[in-house]
């Protein structure tokens, strides 16, 4: 089952709040209280999105954070490499992506590697062709057809 991490949702919950915030600050205390979460969630998140650059701080009274892109620059699949590292369906993608170290007892043998690897590439994909622009302004994502 493909399952983002509880992580992932807070993430994109944040650098929605961000996307439709346009450009004002907001620090860690009331992004914390407005979605009920903890403040220590928050500030990590915050700490991971501003080291990727997609969020920038500004310290002091009247600090906080806000995107240091525009919306439709910031893929979800790069939301869910900043939280969750390198997304990875199957063991046998880990070639594909670089991973050291991971790799599948069966990879020689398995008659489903190069379409699950292609299963794999399609996901990524389409991760990489969503913006956070477009999963703020949910009307621009056509609904799938039942087939």
């Amino acid at each position: 089952m493909i399952r983002f991490s509880k992580m992932a949702d807070y993430g994109v919950l944040l650098l929605g709040h961000f996307a439709r915030s346009e450009n004002s600050l907001t620090n860690t205390a009331a992004l914390a209280d407005t979605y009920h979460m903890p403040r220590s969630v928050v500030a990590n998140l915050l700490k991971e999105f501003c080291k990727a650059g997609m969020v920038e701080s500004r310290r002091g009274l009247h600090g906080g954070y806000r995107l240091a892109m525009e919306p439709e620059q910031i893929s979800l699949l790069e939301i869910l490499n900043v939280i969750d590292g390198p997304v990875q369906l199957i063991d046998c993608a880990a070639d594909e992506l670089g991973i050291v170290g991971a790799s599948c007892e069966y990879e020689d043998v398995c008659p489903s590697r190069s379409p699950m690897v292609t299963v794999h590439k399609r996901i990524v994909a389409f991760l990489e062709s969503l913006s956070l622009q477009e999963l703020m302004n949910d009307s621009s994502l056509s609904p799938v057809s039942p087939s």
